[in-house]
C-alpha cells in the first residue's frame, strides 16, 4: 500500500472518529444530578422520578454508552428500550449481565439487535421493539422524562406501518424506491405518511413529563423532519398526497392500495394521536459536517494544503459523482488534499443482471474508469513516473455499511491504477452491473471497518502527492 493511500485512510478515520456516538455524547452532556445540560441548553430534571431511555439506529448502542456515562448510576432510575443492527452494541455494553439471545440489558434499558447487518429494512424484531419502545413512552407520567437517541438508520429500526400496511408491503415499498433513485429525503418523506410512529407519531404518544431528543444526523443539511423520518417531529406534518406522487414516480402501477389510502388519509386530513402532551427539546449533536473538518483538521496536520465541503444538497448518481470527483484532480496542487462528504444514489440494474455493491463502492470504481478512460488524467499517471505525482482516493459509509455489503467503501491510488489500466472493460461491465464489490473483493480495495457505531452519511478523501 503507497504511503499517500495509509495518509488517506488514517484521514478517513480521523473524521470517523470524531463522529463516534460515545464521544459525541460524552463531548455534548453535562450532568450534576438536578440538571442535564446538553450544548448550552439546560433541561431541569430535578422532580423526574425516571429516566426513560429509547432510541433506534446504526448509532443508538453508542450513543446509550455515551449517555450512561455520564449519567451516574444512583442519582435516577433509568429503563427502557433501542433497537440497533446486528454488531452495533458497543463493547462496553455487550458485557452487560442480562443477555438473552439478540438483546442485552444495561442498567434497566434493553438493546435489541433488530436486523441482520448489511439489511437496512424493517423486520418482525423491530416491530416488536417499536412497540415496546411506544410503550414506554405512552406509560410514562408527568414525573417522568424520556431521552430519545436517534440516528441514521432509525427508520428501519423504528416501524410501526398503520394498520392497512403489512410489513412485507412496506419493505417492498423501500426496496422499490431505494433501487430506482430515490434520495433519502423522498424515501423518508414515503415513510413519515406509511407510519404510526415517524412523522411526529412518537412525540404525540409520549406522556412523559419532559422528552428529549438526541440525534446524530445522517441526513444532508440536517432537516430535522427527514433524519429518521423525524418521530419527534411535528412540524411539517407528513404529507400523504406527496408521499403517494411520489409512490407514482418511481413504482408507477405498482402499490394502487397504498396510493388509494394514502390519498383517503389525504382527503380526511388524518393526523395520527393528537397534539402532543409533552415539554419537546430536540438537539443535532453531530452530523456530516463534523465528521468532513475533523477529516480536514487531520489532513492539515499531515501537511496537506487542504480544501474541504459538507454537500448540504442531494448530489446525483454515485457514477457521476465518481467522474467529478477524480476530475479534480486537475486543479489539485502536489501535496493536497479535497475532503467531501454527502450521499448520492445508485439507480439498479434488473435483478437478472444485478451485482453487489453499494454507493461508495461504485463511486470509486466510476473514478477508477474516469481516471483510465480520460487522456489528461492518463498523462498526469504516465508523468507520475517521473515527478513523483501520485493520487489516493478513499470513499467510505461513516456506519461502516456500503449497500448490502460487509464494507463501508473502497479506495484507490496511482499503483492500483497502472495496474488496472488494461481492465476498462471489466471495469465498466461491473459498473453497468453494479457489481463494485465483486470487483473490489477481487483486487483487495475493499474498505472494511465492522460497525462504527455512528452514522453520518459519507466521508472521501481525496489526495494528490
Amino acid at each position: 500500500m503507497d504511503r499517500l493511500t495509509q495518509d488517506a485512510l488514517q484521514i478517513w478515520q480521523a473524521g470517523v472518529d470524531a463522529v463516534r456516538a460515545d464521544r459525541v455524547l460524552r463531548d455534548s452532556l453535562r450532568w450534576n444530578g438536578k440538571h442535564l445540560q446538553i450544548q448550552d441548553q439546560q433541561i431541569d430534571l430535578r422532580g423526574a422520578r425516571r429516566l426513560i431511555i429509547v432510541g433506534a439506529g446504526k448509532a443508538a448502542g453508542g450513543m446509550l454508552d455515551g449517555l450512561l456515562s455520564v449519567i451516574q448510576p444512583g442519582f435516577i432510575e433509568t429503563l427502557g428500550w433501542i433497537n440497533v443492527p446486528e454488531g452495533s452494541i458497543p463493547e462496553s455494553l455487550s458485557q452487560a449481565e442480562h443477555r438473552d439471545g439478540k438483546s442485552v440489558s444495561v442498567r434497566g434499558v434493553r438493546i435489541c439487535e433488530a436486523r441482520p447487518q448489511g439489511v437496512n429494512e424493517p423486520t418482525a424484531m423491530v416491530l416488536e421493539g417499536t412497540q415496546e419502545i411506544l410503550r414506554y413512552v405512552e406509560q410514562a407520567g408527568p414525573q417522568d422524562a424520556v431521552i430519545f437517541l436517534l440516528s441514521g438508520g432509525g427508520s428501519a429500526l423504528l416501524c410501526a406501518p398503520h394498520a392497512w400496511l403489512s410489513l412485507q408491503t412496506k419493505v417492498a415499498i423501500t426496496r422499490a424506491l431505494s433501487s430506482r433513485g430515490a434520495g433519502i429525503e423522498e424515501l423518508n418523506t414515503v415513510r413519515r405518511a406509511l407510519s404510526r410512529v415517524k412523522g411526529g407519531g412518537l412525540a404525540r404518544r409520549c406522556s412523559a413529563g419532559v422528552l428529549v431528543t438526541l440525534v446524530i444526523s445522517d441526513v444532508l443539511g440536517d432537516p430535522l423532519e427527514m433524519i429518521g423520518s423525524g418521530p419527534t417531529v411535528l412540524e411539517p406534518p407528513p404529507d400523504p398526497m406527496l408521499a403517494a406522487s411520489l409512490l407514482e414516480r418511481y413504482a408507477p402501477g405498482e402499490f394502487p392500495e397504498v396510493v388509494s389510502k394514502l390519498l383517503e388519509h389525504e382527503s380526511q386530513g388524518v393526523v395520527m394521536n393528537g397534539p402532543p402532551r409533552t415539554s419537546a427539546h430536540l438537539f443535532v449533536l453531530a452530523n456530516n459536517f463534523t465528521a468532513v473538518e475533523a477529516a480536514a483538521r487531520q489532513a492539515e496536520r499531515m501537511g496537506y494544503r487542504t480544501q474541504s465541503e459538507s454537500r448540504t444538497k442531494p448530489e446525483g448518481t454515485a457514477q457521476n459523482v465518481g467522474a467529478d470527483l477524480v476530475l479534480d484532480l486537475l486543479r489539485m496542487e502536489h501535496r493536497s488534499a479535497w475532503i467531501t462528504g454527502g450521499e448520492p444514489t445508485v439507480v439498479l440494474p434488473d435483478v437478472s443482471i444485478r451485482g453487489q455493491g453499494g454507493r461508495n463502492q461504485h463511486l470509486v470504481l466510476s473514478a477508477a474508469s474516469t481516471f483510465i478512460s480520460d487522456p489528461r488524467l492518463t498523462d498526469v499517471m504516465r508523468s507520475s513516473q517521473h515527478s513523483g505525482v501520485s493520487m489516493a482516493l478513499v470513499s467510505g459509509g461513516t456506519d461502516g455499511e456500503d449497500g448490502s455489503t460487509k464494507a463501508a467503501g473502497a479506495w484507490i491510488d496511482t499503483s492500483w491504477l497502472r495496474r488496472s489500466s488494461g481492465n476498462i472493460v471489466a471495469i465498466n461491465e461491473a459498473l453497468r452491473r453494479c457489481d463494485s464489490y465483486g470487483f473490489f473483493e477481487s483486487t483487495g480495495n475493499l474498505l472494511e471497518t465492522g460497525p462504527t457505531h455512528t452514522n453520518v452519511c459519507d466521508l472521501r478523501v481525496l489526495l494528490r502527492g
